[in-house]
Parts: C-alpha cells; structure tokens; sequence
C-alpha cells in the first residue's frame, strides 16, 4: 500500500509543478535524451533493419535501465520514492 501511495503523491506533486513551473528552458530532459539518442545513432548507423533494431535496444533499454535502477534506489523511502516520482512525472 506504501508504493501505491507514495506514486500517487509524487505523480500529484509532479503535475503540480508542472502546472505552477512549466517546462524548462534549459536542459530539458526529453530534449537530452533526443541528443543522446542522436549521437548512438551516429555511432550505430547502417542502412539495414538490425543495427536500427540495436539503435532502439540501445535508447529504450538504456532509458528503462536507469528508470529500474533508480527505483529500487529508492524504494525503501516513501519520501525518496515520491520525489522521483514527482521528477519523473
């Protein structure tokens, strides 16, 4: 019940300073990961379906890896749990 709650607070917490800040001018995190995710395909590109395929492994499993990574950094705090919640959102 203690997840449950602590997503629930943080995803609220999270809306609402989006609401009262918006998005930053500077250093956006999707706008990061769009520069990272260019420069691995820089670096992985061929014109054929595997090394695309490995591109997306490379840029969805590495983005899913650190979002695991984080939360079960986190877990054990409800408030720690919240907050990146709150961040992620």
């Amino acid at each position: 019940m203690g997840a449950d709650r602590s997503y629930a607070y943080g995803a609220a917490a999270g809306l609402l300073g989006d609401l009262l800040l918006g998005d930053p001018q500077r250093m956006h995190p999707v706008a990061a990961f769009g520069r990272a995710a260019g420069r691995v395909e820089r670096a992985l590109w061929h014109d054929h379906r595997g090394w695309g395929a490995l591109h997306t492994l490379v840029c969805a499993g590495g983005a899913t890896a650190l979002g695991v990574v984080a939360a079960r950094a986190v877990r054990p705090s409800f408030t720690r749990s919240a907050a990146l919640t709150a961040a992620a959102t």
